[in-house]
């Protein structure tokens, strides 16, 4: 009964924000968002925070933000006389033909910050690459460094790329840094706009913060949240039913897929395909030998498609295929070396809460089953 009224009178608070933001929404716009209109990647995410930090840049807060950065970092080894001095490159070029997000460099001093950046929690470091970046910044620097990992929550420096050893080493000497969106960089962009005198510049920094408390936390309503927060605070009754519910969710999350699943391979096993692996949701019409229908779980969410059972470096299209699907479902389908049709059909299914909802109305499944029963009822050869 506890549970049930702490439901309630979080949904009664949820119901009059809306109700207020109904009323105003015309003045607050408090939706709307400029970062909606484009998909964030990381060499775009590496644009936009290294666009600030570079004091010479058109933003005309002069060194605000690299300062500040500085100090909420402990990076005060890093010290620079004139804007003038520094410079600021993404995708700078080192050496055995690497390439690292951000580099910032005093030219006097031969000072460097260096980051690299990671938006996904499932992409994976290269062989040796972490190594590499240091002993390129050992030899240019003289030692005067720090290499920044910036990463989502949970995600870890590849052995691959570097030893336990030398990262552990290298972190004591405060020469590798890991810093986290959720726990680190949202707060720092957040500050930036707390910062800057200019409210356009001001605005950007804003939709920047929630975009990425939207990607990295869930946020959808900063409004919300905090109303959610406070009242979560109020008593002790009220924090220890949240931490039941908090601590619940992941056992949730795995009955939800588990059935999300189960009704998948059921609907394929009724239109006569055969599940091709068990690790990911791949089924193979009767004809088929050289690709299959597939759901997997990739880039922090879930993507679908037709999959190659092996590489294909021309990256060879499906065109037919391709032109079918678009006029059928109203989706532009990307191609890579497996793919030669995906796209994503859930994102960042860790912290957004789409997936989950589809999986319990039901929509999840009726269109993935709209999905295979179109390339199944119209392409029974691959040969297209």
């Amino acid at each position: 009964m506890e549970i049930r009224e702490f439901f309630n009178i979080i949904d009664s608070k949820i119901t009059i924000i809306k109700q207020v933001r109904q009323y105003y929404g015309k003045e607050l716009a408090s939706n709307f968002n400029s970062f909606d209109f484009w998909d964030l990647d990381e060499n775009k995410v590496s644009n936009i925070i290294a666009f600030f930090l570079n004091p010479n840049e058109k933003h005309e807060q002069a060194d605000v933000y690299l300062k500040h950065f500085l100090k909420k970092f402990k990076l005060e080894f890093f010290k620079f006389d004139r804007n003038n001095d520094i410079e600021v490159k993404c995708e700078k070029n080192i050496d055995n033909n690497r390439r690292i997000d951000i580099f910032i460099s005093n030219k006097l001093t031969k000072q460097v910050i260096a980051i690299e950046n990671k938006i996904y929690t499932n992409t994976e470091d290269q062989n040796n690459q972490i190594n590499d970046y240091i002993n390129f910044l050992i030899k240019t620097t003289n030692a005067n460094y720090c290499l920044i990992y910036l990463c989502p929550r949970g995600k870890e420096i590849s052995t691959n790329s570097i030893s336990k050893e030398d990262r552990e080493r290298y972190s004591n000497d405060n020469n590798l840094r890991i810093l986290t969106y959720e726990e680190d960089m949202i707060d720092c962009i957040k500050e930036f706009a707390d910062l800057t005198q200019n409210y356009r510049v001001k605005s950007f920094l804003k939709d920047f913060e929630k975009k990425l408390r939207r990607m990295y936390m869930g946020e959808e309503d900063i409004n919300i949240q905090n109303e959610i927060i406070n009242f979560i605070k109020e008593n002790d009754k009220n924090l220890g039913i949240s931490f039941l519910i908090y601590n619940s969710m992941p056992e949730i999350k795995k009955q939800l897929q588990r059935e999300f699943e189960m009704k998948l391979k059921e609907i394929a096993n009724l239109m006569e395909l055969r599940e091709y692996s068990e690790r990911a949701l791949s089924f193979k019409p009767s004809q088929w030998t050289k690709h299959t229908i597939t759901f997997s779980y990739e880039q922090g969410g879930i993507i679908y498609g037709i999959k190659r059972l092996e590489a294909d470096k021309n990256k060879t299209k499906l065109p037919e295929i391709e032109e079918y699907l678009k006029n059928e479902i109203q989706e532009t389908f990307n191609t890579s070396e497996w793919w030669p049709l995906w796209q994503l059909f859930y994102k960042n299914i860790k912290i957004e809460t789409q997936f989950w909802l589809d999986i319990v109305n039901g929509n999840a499944l009726t269109r993935a089953k709209k999905f295979i029963e179109l390339i199944n009822d119209k392409f029974r050869s691959e040969e297209h």
